[in-house]
């Protein structure tokens, strides 16, 4: 009998034990689509082994506070994690993690030029300078992506309202005739420099016309420079395109146009946040640094006839688990449950090596680090650190 470690092996188990011997029952392309379907979600989800604990690294970059975990890659990261070769605070409670590290929006007032910092009675345009910078930057979730580009019709392009802005910038309309309540009219910010409206249901940059069954697009209203803190709020005609706007409705005539932002001082990170598959980091980098930590690596499709799992002895639970996809999708109940057995047999032994491995390891007390006996010449150490 064959080993069963490379794909053809896997394919060839799976029809044995399905009793689908022939391709004009099972093709080979849709056996290998439950194998994949079984070895790509179902097995990272259900056992977390040593053999896909993996070093995952990457780079900072200066003013950038969130980074994206590849989804497709990784499973989850995990601490300790390492800065600069630092090792540094990690957690995944947004709480602990903002009452370290609160940001404040800084609150100014009156900054626009349409008349000594007062609304002109139109959307704008507008143009000021936000002196306290540089100015911390928001990002959209992952994913698309913490500063993914916005493409019409695609995943990339989110509502503005998803997005996790730092930059708020508003001003009151013009009072209602009947009620006197006044509206109040806002802009965002996306992570890149543009500025949005919190109502505007996609985040493209460049305005477009209704054409066919695309609607409008109305674009960017306006942009950020987080380093200078000079901001432009578009409007009559200002702008990438004539098509350009600023506020959703104008400023009412001498009324205050406020921002609230965070500025920062960038420096080298201290503290990790993991939410949302994304690190964000502060203190905000000030250059590249290493971020290092452990994740667990999802597999990679197999794809050739010759291709084999991460791990040889994983051959016989994919067949098994194919095989119960198999069963399940065809309503052979009977069959899945006679089978199954077999299957938590397989994945308690590839289980195996994970606990051998993890035996071991004793449970880390404050007396973990005592690598000697501290007493000279015993250890070969002078202390028991």
């Amino acid at each position: 009998m064959a080993l069963v470690t490379q794909l053809q092996d896997i394919r060839q188990k799976v029809r044995r034990l399905t009793a689908r011997p022939s391709d004009v029952q099972i093709k080979d392309d849709q056996i290998d689509d439950y194998i994949n379907t079984f070895y790509l979600y179902d097995l990272p989800e259900d056992l977390q082994l040593m053999s896909n604990r993996v070093n995952y690294q990457f780079l900072t970059t200066a003013n950038r506070a969130v980074y994206d975990l590849p989804n497709n890659l990784y499973l989850t990261g995990l601490p300790p994690v390492f800065i600069g070769g630092y090792q540094s605070y990690m957690t995944q409670s947004r709480e602990n993690f903002y009452r370290i590290n609160p940001s404040l929006n800084y609150l100014q007032q009156e900054v626009a030029n349409g008349g000594d910092g007062m609304g002109n009675a139109s959307a704008g345009p507008y143009s000021f300078i936000l002196p306290n910078n540089p100015i911390m930057c928001g990002w959209k979730r992952n994913p698309p992506g913490a500063y993914s580009t916005s493409v019409y019709g695609t995943q990339s392009d989110v509502p503005a309202n998803t997005m996790s802005w730092m930059v708020l910038i508003s001003g009151p309309g013009v009072p209602d005739a009947t009620s006197g309540l006044t509206p109040s009219y806002s802009l965002i910010d996306d992570g890149q420099g543009n500025l949005f409206d919190p109502n505007d249901i996609d985040t493209v940059i460049t305005p477009q016309a209704a054409s066919g069954s695309q609607s409008a697009i109305i674009g960017s209203r306006g942009t950020i420079n987080y380093i200078t803190g000079a901001v432009q709020i578009f409007g009559n005609g200002t702008g990438p395109s004539p098509l350009s706007v600023g506020f959703a409705a104008p400023i009412a005539d001498g009324a205050s146009i406020n921002a609230q932002y965070v500025p920062y001082v960038a420096s080298r990170p201290m503290s990790v946040v993991f939410y949302q598959q994304q690190f964000n980091l502060y203190p905000i980098p000030d250059q590249a640094y290493t971020v290092s930590f452990e994740a667990y690596a999802l597999p990679t499709v197999l794809l050739n006839d010759t291709d084999v799992p991460n791990m040889l002895e994983w051959g016989q639970v994919l067949a098994y688990g194919a095989a119960d996809k198999i069963f399940t999708d065809n309503g052979d109940i009977e069959n899945s449950m006679k089978f199954r057995p077999y299957l938590e047999e397989q994945l308690k032994l590839i289980q195996r090596r994970t606990i051998v491995q993890q035996t071991p390891e004793r449970v880390a007390t404050i007396y973990t680090e005592q690598t000697g006996s501290g007493q000279f010449p015993f250890g070969n150490n002078f202390s028991g650190f």
